[in-house]
């Protein structure tokens, strides 16, 4: 059964209504590749890339490695994609109950703060809203002032195709499934992969 991954819960998007989940329960792989696995769907380190081409893989890679190690105050000693596994298996051990927080400041911290947040006065304060409280800068300040709040649907589906184009360096293949139109959203779902 594909994996769900739902951006935009992860980046605290507002999303018109719950994501549904997968009834089947979650199974911990401790054999790798797992069983299952399609076979052509290897991902080799260095040489496979996503849509975008190996150089993005490696750059968002990069940032993302960056931005794990920054907040966890250490990198780890395997400059291969194995580093990054241990960095977020660290991350887990370390910050306990306090993960899904520090999960989401290192994706936030992925993002540039560009445009500035300043640039809000340019607009109502009825539409931006109050910065603080958001607690985002640059990109995804604007992203949900422009995108999430007045098209959560639209907003949906451009998270989810974003994603499943720029992050199959962490995730492996995946693809876009529709739902029903009256779901109003998009999927990102990933092939178990002998990544």
């Amino acid at each position: 059964m594909p994996t769900l991954l739902p951006l935009a819960f992860a980046l605290g998007v507002p999303t018109p209504r719950p994501l549904p989940v997968p009834a089947a329960p979650v199974r911990v792989v401790r054999a790798w590749p797992p069983p299952g696995a399609d076979p052509s769907r290897i991902w080799i380190e260095g040489v496979s890339s996503g849509p975008l081409g190996r150089a993005p893989d490696r750059l968002f890679e990069r940032i993302f490695r960056q931005r794990l190690a920054a907040e966890l105050g250490r990198d780890a000693a395997d400059p291969t994609f194995r580093g990054i596994v241990d960095l977020a298996r660290a991350l887990v051990a370390e910050r306990g109950p306090d993960v899904a927080l520090a999960s989401r400041r290192v994706l936030n911290e992925c993002f540039p703060d560009w445009p500035p947040v300043a640039a809000r006065r340019l607009l109502p304060a009825s539409v931006c809203g109050d910065v603080r409280a958001t607690g985002r800068k640059g990109l995804l300040f604007w992203f949900e002032v422009l995108f999430a709040r007045p098209f959560p649907a639209f907003s949906g589906r451009l998270n989810a195709w974003v994603t499943s184009w720029a992050a199959q360096w962490l995730m492996g293949p995946c693809s876009l499934e529709g739902l029903a139109p009256e779901d109003l959203s998009e999927l990102v779902f990933l092939m178990l992969s002998l990544f």
